[in-house]
This record gives C-alpha cells, sequence and structure tokens, in this order.
C-alpha cells in the first residue's frame, strides 16, 4: 500500500493507543482488536512514539549541557567582577 492509500488516523485515537499499550501495559494485539486497527499500525505507532521520545530526550541533555556551560561561565564572570 503506498502512501496516498494509506490510511490516516486521527491524532487522539493514536494517542490512546498508545497510551494503552505503554501505560497499561496491553499487548498489542488486544489494543489493536478494541479500537479496529490493524497491528502492525499500534506497532508502527508505539515505535514512531518511542523514536520521537528518544529524539526530544537528546535534544533535552545537550540543551542541559550547553546551560551548564554557560553557568559556569557566568559565574567565573561574576567572580571577576567581584574581584
Amino acid at each position: 500500500m503506498n502512501m496516498s492509500n494509506a490510511r490516516q488516523y486521527p491524532i487522539d485515537l493514536q494517542r490512546q493507543v498508545i497510551n494503552e499499550v505503554k501505560n497499561h501495559n496491553r499487548l498489542l494485539s488486544d489494543v489493536a482488536k478494541q479500537y479496529g486497527v490493524s497491528a502492525k499500525t499500534v506497532y508502527q505507532w508505539v515505535r514512531n512514539n518511542d523514536s520521537r521520545q528518544t529524539e526530544s530526550k537528546g535534544a533535552i541533555v545537550s540543551e542541559i549541557a550547553y546551560l551548564q556551560q554557560k553557568i559556569a561561565q557566568l559565574s567565573q564572570q561574576l567572580q571577576t567582577m567581584a574581584s
């Protein structure tokens, strides 16, 4: 099936399905049946969600490192000015 024929599901449905799998420890197949979605689609939603979270965590870690460097730099400048 090419992308133009791919079925689009509401984002709220995707979030609910991901929540059921991740936070309620339910089987992909059970959640898929409950919501009338293929197990493959549920798997892809969960996998894509995990990928986005990993990317997000990486960006946050980088931002923290940058801010820690900036704090150290500003602390040094403050000590220099106080001397």
